[in-house]
């Protein structure tokens, strides 16, 4: 019902929602605060390369851990992840993401993903989690945010393109008499 942005030193600020995709997992929100706020400076997560050193910066958990970074590499890029947006256990979406090792958990969603040089290069989103994997984090690639959070400044929401196909058994169509 309402939304507060929480900054590093504590203070907590009413949000507005200016607009969400729940495709993406990303909202744009607006404050009004009197706290000196410097922005990242955006890197370019194309150029980015596996194997060099990220960290990811969030709140696993929630405050009690509010503020943590964890250090890692990035693992791999253009890795496609089914997303099941609506809990029915069906892939809804399948999301182009960066794969990290720096830990990503819970409350980490949302957070940055820096690369060396301070550039945003991802927004951290979702972790693969069983008995046989460990460490493989997720971010939206910084690339792949911009375009979504431009379609929510201007429209307040987020349009996809899509494509309807349908098909028929050949051997429901129509023979050609001889």
């Amino acid at each position: 019902q309402e939304i507060a942005v929480r900054f590093m030193n504590g203070k907590e600020v009413k949000a507005d929602l200016i607009g969400s995709d729940s495709y993406s997992d990303l909202a744009l929100l607006q404050v009004e605060t009197d706290i000196e706020t410097t922005p990242f400076d955006f890197g370019d997560s194309d150029t980015s390369s596996v194997g060099e050193f990220v960290v990811a910066i969030g709140s696993p958990l929630g405050v009690a851990f509010e503020n943590s970074k964890s250090f890692g590499i990035l693992s791999g890029k253009n890795r496609i992840v089914p997303v099941d947006t609506d809990g029915d256990g069906v892939s809804d979406w399948e999301m182009m993401v960066l794969q990290t090792d720096a830990a990503i958990n819970p409350g980490n969603s949302g957070g940055a993903l820096v690369n060396m040089a301070g550039e945003l290069i991802g927004i951290n989103t979702l972790k693969l989690s069983n008995n046989k994997v460990e460490g493989m984090g997720f971010a939206i690639p910084i690339n792949e945010v911009l375009p979504i959070i431009k379609q929510l400044e201007t429209n307040g929401k987020v349009t996809y393109p899509y494509l309807g196909l349908s098909a028929v058994s050949i051997d429901n169509l129509n023979q050609v008499q001889k």
